[in-house]
């Protein structure tokens, strides 16, 4: 039998998942709501949904273009982030170098540097050398951005593995990148699920580099729902579908890695 704390704890747990699942519910149920009911001033429960909203997103903004350079973008740079983040991260951890510590201090210090610092320095390059509005230009940005970050977590999952694998790796002939394919990347499977999620979700709803970069060809999902304001309307009903279709993605790649995110979570609370 459950004791009366843990009780309300369960109590408090439910209402706060009520609390952020809410908007989503709300959003959710606007994006299938006529024009009429969404713009009428009593809230209006019972009503015949309609698909006009996902419709006018895919016919009169070309949601399915951003939605495909979304896809392009994010997801070859995340693959190269953690490709470029376990080899740095491995180095770290595992060579030794002086300083490895204030090194991946340093590192991460350059993820705290507001975007809108660095956007500018970003787009005169970009113009320099002709990246502007471009798949590879983005997938650039997201990836200098983002390894940093990535950097530092995935060093904190490698220090915890231990090193007595590797030196009997070592013992077999296993040179250092043999023994990052067959051993290290295995057993880090947790830290390279949160870290690709972190980088991934990041990278999915990032704005502001986005914004600076791109134009037409390569203009993501974000930029294209900011499209759907103006200076005398506010399509509410597009806005929510074209929210609840981006969000799809995300819920898709969490629901693929949920088991080794945990595990990994899990990992870094006993650190």
């Amino acid at each position: 039998m459950r004791s009366p704390i843990r009780k309300t704890m369960d109590v408090v747990a439910v209402f706060f998942v009520a609390i952020y699942l809410a908007p989503i519910y709300w959003i959710a149920l606007t994006s299938v709501k006529p024009m009429s009911e969404i713009n009428s001033k009593e809230p209006v429960w019972l009503f015949e949904p309609t698909m006009e909203h996902y419709a006018e997103a895919f016919v009169r903004f070309e949601f399915g273009k951003a939605l495909l350079n979304s896809s392009i973008i994010v997801f070859s740079a995340t693959i190269i982030t953690m490709i470029l983040a376990l080899i740095a991260a491995y180095a770290l951890a595992r060579m030794r170098l002086r300083g490895a510590d204030i090194l991946s201090l340093f590192i991460l210090s350059l993820r705290f540097m507001p975007a809108v610092v660095i956007a500018m320095p970003f787009y005169l390059m970009f113009v320099t050398f002709g990246l502007i509005d471009s798949h590879i230009g983005m997938i650039i940005v997201y990836v200098g951005y983002g390894l940093p970050f990535a950097v530092w977590i995935m060093r904190g999952f490698l220090l915890d593995l231990p090193k007595e694998i590797e030196e009997a790796a070592r013992l077999d002939g296993l040179g250092w990148l043999s023994i990052i394919r067959r051993i290290i990347l295995p057993l880090s499977g947790p830290g390279i699920a949160v870290t690709a999620i972190f980088t991934f979700v990041f990278n999915w709803n990032e704005y502001l580099f986005a914004l600076y970069l791109t134009q037409a060809d390569a203009v993501t999902l974000p930029i294209q729902i900011a499209k759907m304001v103006d200076a005398y309307t506010v399509l509410w009903g597009t806005i929510s579908a074209s929210v609840v279709m981006q969000l799809v993605p995300m819920v898709i790649v969490v629901f693929l890695l949920q088991r080794h995110m945990i595990r990994g979570l899990a990992l870094g609370a006993v650190k």
